[in-house]
């Protein structure tokens, strides 16, 4: 279980890093479109990591949500 929380902790920790660096990013028009496209593909390995750990897949649901609902803040968002 020790290895599961640690794992789920860098995953968030790598995701932390990954959010800050796409909301500066996002705000310039041009690069719009290829962030968001990498955000979607860091999202999926996001949860894809945090499938082989013990959460529980309530838990799962709810950040995949989350997830979702930054992504459509991100494209309304205006630059």
């Amino acid at each position: 279980m020790g290895q599961d929380d640690a794992q789920v902790k860098r995953t968030l920790a790598g995701f932390t890093v990954l959010l800050a660096t796409v909301a500066e990013l996002v705000r310039a028009k041009s690069a719009r479109p290829a962030l968001l496209d990498a955000y979607d593909d860091a999202c999926d390995q996001i949860i894809g990591e945090l499938r082989t750990s013990s959460l529980p897949d309530e838990q799962l649901q709810d950040m995949h949500k989350a997830l979702a609902r930054l992504r459509l803040a991100f494209e309304e968002t205006r630059p």
